[in-house]
């Protein structure tokens, strides 16, 4: 787009008004202003506006129902929300009005000019795509989000599929799809099997597929490569992800097929020769160590010699996975069987420590009756319902599918024949705000403090802990980068003594960890934790431990064999190559 963008800033506040419309006429765009939604709406209906900026609270109409009202005058209008008020489900609601993301008050010039580039970044880039796009997905929930995240992103041209055979029905009516994001597992006929027919039918083989699926082991990605994809996304995914698969659109498997080896992350040091060590991880309490070190290490209480720590916080998986697969961070905290496929497929990466043991729960509907303790009650429960997975290479897939096969079920997604419980992978985050409003879902099992936060809020009802089934369990790790470590021992050495220090800490005090974590796991407030929330999981043991992060092979080789022979899923592993003791052996001594 050579034009200017055309913003529209609505707030009751003249001061903000008139700050954030000279910051922008600054960055070379247009600005139009309002003071409450009437007049916003009028701008809107008489202006090429592109992005509006509005608050919260407005006299008359809130933000979230001027957004709504907006969308349908210009259905293209990228739409950021900003308040004061850091409400979880503020911030979903205002996401399905339609707005692309949401802003803190009182707002700070850097995260704000983040947002603006973003929305942007949209309208240079995909936004004027027009190709029409067929989305095939069985689920109506994630075909929802998924239609949803594509609409931000600027696409509005989208036909819908809830299976193969519907697909192929759409494209023969539609001879101008230009597109096919499709899921994997369906009734009828699958996404491989779609792309199969696809890619032998001279009419639509020239067209573009991206499989969008929850099957995330590199296996996978390999066969539907092997089979005529242009790009894949793993569930759960967020609109970036999507974003950049759309932007990608690959023609070719090289990065996966030849096995690439990651570019070479050279290791920055400070002034003072310190190795800087940057880490990704999630907002989860299996990560809580990292946000003790970082406490431990502003007090004072621990100082680095050798190394100086950065973090990312991320919201999903797959970010963290990328992450560390193109070199943007030396280390992550992650889910041991996502480490343990990358490692089987070359990736130069070792396992190092454990960041918690135990640390999930499985979280049934309030919105369906109690659920009964007596098996025969439970798979009449949870008979043909849904039930909600992290991801595929994960403890909670296995101690879910252990648990439900022991009741007598058969947990399997929908192309199962034989499956009457059906397995969805979707954002942790929204896990319990979907399952209140579908009483097709029989519940979820997520790690902490998501679930108690759903109980918190009577919106589920405890199961299951995690080490109810297998107490002192693994789950996720510190996995870094074989550069890294063979360059820089004394600070990898250091790191490991701290974390194991820092994870005594949060065992030790968890009230004061949970304090700590709060701000750590939900900087930007918008997942509504209290430290009352997380102490809840933190003082109790058989929720999540944090003082035993010593990795133990046999424990490892219990996943991955259970998920391979029982499951199939994932590759077995020499464990003694990808797990390196050296240091948490001396770490754990300590």
């Amino acid at each position: 787009m050579n034009l200017k963008p055309k913003l529209l800033i609505v707030d009751e506040d003249p001061a903000i008004t008139m700050n954030l419309k000279v910051l922008l006429e600054n960055r070379n765009c247009i600005v139009h202003t309002a003071k409450n939604a009437e007049e916003a709406l009028s701008i809107i209906d008489k202006n090429d506006v592109n992005i509006m900026i509005t608050g919260y609270k407005l006299p008359g109409m809130d933000g979230i129902e001027l957004i709504r009202h907006s969308k349908r005058i210009r259905h293209d209008l990228q739409c950021l929300l900003t308040s004061a008020y850091a409400d979880l489900q503020i911030t979903i609601k205002a996401m399905k009005a339609g707005a692309v993301n949401f802003i803190r008050k009182p707002l700070k010039i850097s995260e704000f000019s983040v947002a603006v580039d973003e929305a942007i970044d949209c309208l240079q880039g995909i936004r004027n795509f027009r190709t029409k796009i067929l989305l095939v997905e069985d689920s109506t929930s994630i075909r929802k989000l998924e239609l949803r995240m594509l609409m931000d992103t600027g696409f509005h041209n989208i036909v819908e599929a809830v299976n193969g055979e519907d697909a192929i029905e759409a494209l023969e009516k539609n001879s101008d799809i230009g597109l096919i994001i499709s899921d994997w597992n369906m009734p009828k006929k699958t996404g491989i099997e779609l792309l199969e027919w696809l890619k032998t039918n001279d009419k639509f083989k020239h067209i573009p597929f991206i499989m969008a699926t929850a099957q995330g082991a590199k296996k996978q990605v390999v066969e539907a490569f092997d089979k005529g994809a242009n790009n894949y996304v793993i569930k759960p995914f967020g609109r970036r992800d999507l974003k950049i698969a759309l932007e990608e659109t690959l023609p070719k498997r090289k990065d996966i097929e030849n096995n690439e080896v990651i570019p070479k992350r050279w290791s920055n040091k400070t002034v003072s020769g310190k190795t800087i060590i940057e880490i990704a991880h999630l907002p989860i309490t299996d990560h809580i160590i990292l946000g003790a070190l970082k406490h431990l290490i502003s007090t004072g209480e621990l100082k680095p010699k050798h190394f100086d720590l950065k973090t990312q916080r991320m919201l999903l998986w797959n970010p963290v996975q990328r992450a560390l697969e193109r070199g943007e961070v030396d280390a992550v905290f992650i889910l041991a069987p996502i480490a343990m496929d990358l490692f089987n497929f070359g990736m130069p990466i070792k396992l190092l420590l454990l960041t918690h043991k135990n640390g999930s729960i499985c979280v049934t509907n309030s919105n369906i009756e109690n659920i009964s303790k007596q098996q025969d009650q439970q798979q009449k429960y949870f008979h043909n319902k849904s039930f909600y997975l992290p991801h595929l290479l994960s403890i909670h897939h296995m101690l879910s599918h252990q648990y439900f096969t022991k009741i007598g079920m058969n947990p399997g997604f929908t192309d199962d024949k034989d499956a009457n419980l059906f397995l969805e992978v979707i954002p942790p985050i929204i896990m319990p705000d979907f399952q209140s409003k579908d009483k097709d879902v029989g519940g979820f099992m997520v790690a902490e403090p998501i679930g108690t936060k759903a109980i918190h809020q009577k919106i589920g009802q405890h199961l299951f802990l995690s080490s109810d089934l297998w107490d002192n369990h693994p789950c996720c790790a510190l996995v870094m980068r074989n550069d890294l470590i063979e360059a820089n021992q004394d600070a990898v050495q250091e790191l490991v003594n701290m974390l194991v220090k820092a994870g005594k800490f949060v065992n030790d005090e968890p009230k004061i960890a949970s304090e700590m974590a709060v701000s750590f796991l939900d900087s930007d407030k918008k997942m509504g934790l209290t430290s009352a929330m997380l102490s809840d999981v933190l003082k109790n043991q058989q929720n999540i431990k944090t003082d035993d992060l010593l990795p133990n092979l046999d424990d490892l080789d219990r996943i991955q064999q259970y998920m391979y022979h029982k499951m199939g899923y994932g590759e077995l592993i020499d464990l003694e190559k990808f797990v390196d003791m050296r240091f948490a052996e001396i770490a754990c001594k300590g």
